[in-house]
């Protein structure tokens, strides 16, 4: 099934003809210009255009309307600005598909690029030419497409946050509400009329429970088993 074509965009400026036609996210320009290599072998795929930041890679999507956005989310930061393309891709441009394509195998980012609407997620060393051609029609398609490892990892994450989440008590799912919104022990201490000892001990039971040792991974854990 073929994605549906976006009427904003005039397709006659690159590649009208292309099935698939990809924007293509990386800071590194042989990385870039390795997977344009790739796609392009394929006569139905089109590389349209290449991004290095998020704000290009924004650029990129709002002029060529791709099918898919190929994106390591590490755009110069700690990947906060890769995952915010994805949410900002996602919804403003909900027909373009968003393939994450990543150095490094992580279950936190992993699952935060799902969350904000990637749909494949792929590692760059294990991940083949063949199977990168696959995995960007596949999500062109409404699929979902993991590479070496992903999968179980994402199952395993869901699995093990559910298990764990539901013996967290109430006042520990309250701590790491607003440790959510970025306030300090003292804070929450003083919004929750308890001492800051008792805010440290319900972090740690909660960082206990949720199998998470930073408090970003608490977090993160609680999100994702819909706690906050």
């Amino acid at each position: 099934m073929e994605s549906e074509v976006r009427s904003d965009v005039a397709r006659g400026r690159r590649a009208p003809q292309a099935r698939t036609r990809v924007v293509v996210a990386d800071q590194a320009s042989i990385t870039r210009a390795g997977i344009r290599a790739i796609l392009e072998r394929s006569a139905s795929i089109a590389v349209v255009a290449e991004a290095t930041t998020y704000d290009s890679a924004l650029h990129a999507v709002d002029e060529h309307g791709p099918d898919v956005l190929v994106v390591d989310l590490d755009l110069g930061d700690d990947t906060t600005r890769g995952l915010k393309l994805c949410a900002d891709i996602t919804e403003q441009f909900p027909s373009t598909r968003i393939l994450v394509l990543a150095s490094t195998l992580s279950e936190m980012i992993i699952v935060e690029a799902l969350r904000r609407g990637a749909t494949g997620y792929l590692i760059k060393d294990t991940t083949s030419a063949d199977e990168l051609i696959k995995a960007v029609r596949a999500v062109q398609d409404g699929e979902i497409a993991f590479g070496h490892g992903v999968g179980a990892l994402v199952a395993r994450a869901f699995s093990a946050v559910k298990a764990s989440s539901e013996k967290l008590s109430e006042r520990e799912i309250e701590v790491v509400k607003f440790a959510a919104q970025g306030l300090g022990n003292k804070q929450i201490a003083h919004a929750l009329f308890i001492s800051e000892s008792t805010v440290k001990f319900h972090i740690h039971n909660a960082s206990i429970k949720l199998h998470a040792h930073k408090r970003a991974e608490i977090v993160h854990r609680a999100t994702t088993a819909g706690l906050i």
